[in-house]
């Protein structure tokens, strides 16, 4: 059985020393990757914010949660990437994905295409940044929907299992974000994947608490995994549970759960 995996995603603030105080208490944690999302909104912009925390850090694996494809051009993504996992010794992890979030595409003057165009586009792109990178770094895609799971499963090292958002805006976990709906997934993830399923590291990323969680969820809050536990040793026998039945074993914390979730590492170390 694969080992656990901790990362934790984001900045408390889009300012350097909310940046640089989250990379070295990430990496105090324990955590085991930090990561950045992709949004025009005033957040960091993740390339350059992970290559500022490189040099604050000297363990922690470094990645990006993940990249939307449609904004950039593979040669020059590629050449980026390399660039910076020199810088960090070889600590970086790739991570792409489709794009959902209509807005961000409003602010860059880039079409809003359906959503097979933009998981087509994402395979073009992945394939074209992983021929201009070294071989073993590993690549993470993420989606919510069969046919980015689909595409996930047969291309990535990593596949990021998230909430489904069709209509390009933030929404709430509704039944896409269920237990039973991340089995559903990882069943997708199984048929497409083949004979390589056994060598991909299933990831899922924690967001919400009980409280965010028991509108959209109700009775079903508890169980997601994309909700945290109210206390760490209840989260730590929900993840243990999580990984017997689905095989999710890297867990990705929202940057606001940085403290809160550190004693779970320190219960599940080793297991």
């Amino acid at each position: 059985m694969r080992g656990f995996r901790f990362g934790v995603q984001g900045s408390p603030a889009p300012t350097e020393p909310a940046w640089a105080d989250a990379a070295r208490r990430a990496e105090d944690h324990g955590y085991h990757v930090l990561s950045m999302p992709d949004h025009l909104d005033g957040t960091l912009a993740p390339l350059v914010a992970l290559g500022y925390a490189a040099a604050l850090t000297e363990r922690i694996h470094l990645g990006t949660t993940v990249l939307a494809a449609d904004f950039r051009n593979p040669a020059v993504l590629a050449d980026e990437v390399t660039t910076l996992d020199e810088l960090a010794r070889h600590r970086f992890e790739l991570g792409l994905g489709a794009g959902w979030r209509a807005a961000d595409y409003d602010t860059a003057g880039i079409p809003f295409a359906p959503a097979g165009a933009r998981i087509a586009r994402l395979g073009e792109v992945a394939a074209a940044v992983r021929g201009g990178v070294r071989p073993d770094l590993p690549l993470l895609l993420g989606g919510g929907g069969r046919r980015m799971l689909t595409v996930a499963a047969q291309v990535a090292d990593i596949v990021g299992i998230v909430t489904e958002n069709p209509g390009g805006v933030a929404g709430g976990l509704a039944e896409s974000g269920t237990l039973a709906a991340t089995r559903e997934k990882v069943g997708w993830i199984r048929e497409a994947a083949g004979d390589r399923f056994a060598h991909l590291e299933l990831n899922v990323r924690v967001w919400a608490t009980e409280a965010d969680a028991a509108g959209s969820l109700g009775s079903e809050a508890a169980d997601s995994p994309h909700v945290m536990a109210p206390t760490a040793t209840t989260m730590a026998d929900k993840l243990l549970r999580l990984r017997d039945e689905t095989g999710i074993s890297y867990v990705t914390v929202s940057v606001r759960f940085l403290d809160e979730f550190a004693p779970v590492i320190d219960l599940l170390a080793d297991r």
